[in-house]
């Protein structure tokens, strides 16, 4: 999505985009959990949003780093956290902040971030986020599921009203299109640069987050993962 897109959803955020943190319920909690956070480390929010993540988190951290390339977003974000008095908030797109902030994180959150349709973009964005990693520290990573945008065109394919480009994975609804990953292609992207997947599972969200009327089978989903940066040798 455009800078300029992205920046005008910040007024209508919650009515118009899939908030993963808001619409998971616990399931992100027992992972944020699994990743010992403490007062004396830092949280980085890398593609923040407006501040949903590190409104619910951030208080388990001394330290929190936010950033969103919108500044519309990175507005509300403060606005919306205000009483996070140990965070700060910058305006910066992913794939220029490991250069520029460096390996600052103990938890590294980037919940559907790197959803460009354009590869060499989405190459510098997982490099940048793999970056921010501290040694030691870790990854919680959303991107969205293939396996799940199939599941939903079948279940039905008139609601879900996009388009499925099985050789690039992407998919195009809304007049919007964004990368999605399988199962192993998440895996592969994090291995291949040096992380190592504790967790990696499903993290479902109610169907009308995906445009759809409620429904009594599975409902769409995320992939979710936790990766630890190993500690140098």
């Amino acid at each position: 999505m455009s800078y300029q897109d992205w920046n005008c959803l910040a007024a209508e955020f919650e009515k118009s985009v899939c908030d993963i943190t808001a619409s998971s319920g616990e399931q992100l909690v027992e992972l944020v959990d699994a990743a010992h956070p403490t007062r004396r480390q830092t949280l980085v929010d890398a593609g923040c949003g407006i501040g949903t993540f590190a409104k619910q988190f951030g208080r388990r951290y001394g330290k929190v780093v936010a950033f969103d390339f919108a500044s519309a977003m990175v507005r509300r974000a403060r606005g919306l956290c205000r009483e996070l008095n140990h965070a700060t908030w910058q305006t910066l797109p992913l794939e220029d902040a490991g250069a520029q902030l460096g390996t600052v994180g103990h938890l590294v959150a980037c919940l559907n971030v790197i959803t460009s349709p354009n590869a060499a973009l989405r190459t510098r964005q997982w490099d940048s986020v793999v970056q921010l990693v501290r040694p030691g520290g870790h990854l919680l990573l959303v991107v969205p599921s293939l396996e799940s945008a199939r599941h939903v065109a079948e279940h039905d394919s008139e609601a879900f009203g996009g388009t499925l480009d099985t050789e690039a994975d992407l998919v195009n609804r809304r007049d919007t299109e964004q990368k999605h990953y399988t199962r192993q292609e998440l895996r592969r992207a994090l291995v291949g640069r040096g992380m190592k997947v504790d967790h990696l599972r499903e993290v479902h969200y109610p169907w009308d987050d995906d445009g759809l009327d409620a429904s009594d089978a599975i409902p769409p989903w995320d992939w979710v993962c936790l990766a630890q940066k190993p500690l140098a040798a």
